[in-house]
């Protein structure tokens, strides 16, 4: 017989071939669930008269669902907030370098013309606000020694103090007219 000859293909056995089969049935059953899951939008075909149901998505419990309109608004407001989050790094940021696809845009630096002021550097700006808070600090020693009427302003509740001239050992204070007398008196002394 031609199947019976030695150099014949190998025939399956009857078991074999049914379970081939049977793997070829799910692995077609698998396919049609991924596609049924994967494109909602085709109708359930059945061959049941009796078979019914209703709608996930129309039922009364169902979260509201939004129209294409409001989508497509959602979309454009998501936009503009993600032009105006760029604006705003690009503004927050001058360091950053700007970045563009068009092979024929070209600018020159506004800091690095000709006509630019001369910018400092860091050490100098380091520098001179360093000297311009040391002016500051000289600025309120001189006014405080002038100006001894003024209280010294604190912001620590615990911070106590008292007056140097008003402390019970601090000597007596001569008035203006004592102190004009003893002048007098020295001068009369020495002549």
């Amino acid at each position: 017989c031609y199947f019976d000859r030695a150099s014949a293909p190998e025939q399956e056995s009857v078991e074999e071939a049914e379970y081939r089969s049977m793997v070829l049935a799910d692995a077609a059953a698998l396919k049609q669930a991924a596609v049924d899951y994967l494109h909602p939008e085709l109708g359930v075909v059945t061959s049941d008269a009796t078979a019914s149901a209703r709608c996930y998505f129309d039922r009364a419990s169902a979260p509201e669902q939004e129209s294409v309109e409001e989508a497509e608004y959602r979309s454009m407001v998501l936009a503009d907030a993600a032009a105006l989050k760029q604006a705003a790094v690009d503004y927050l940021h001058p360091e950053l370098g700007v970045v563009t696809s068009d092979a024929t845009a070209s600018a020159r630096c506004y800091f690095d013309r000709v006509s630019a002021p001369e910018q400092e550097s860091v050490e100098e700006a380091e520098y001179r606000s360093m000297v311009l808070a040391d002016a500051a600090a000289l600025k309120q020693a001189a006014v405080d020694y002038l100006h001894p009427e003024l209280g010294v302003v604190t912001s620590d509740a615990t911070a106590s103090a008292r007056c140097y001239f008003d402390r019970v050992s601090a000597p007596e204070q001569e008035s203006v007219e004592e102190a004009e007398y003893c002048s007098l008196v020295l001068v009369d002394a020495a002549a």
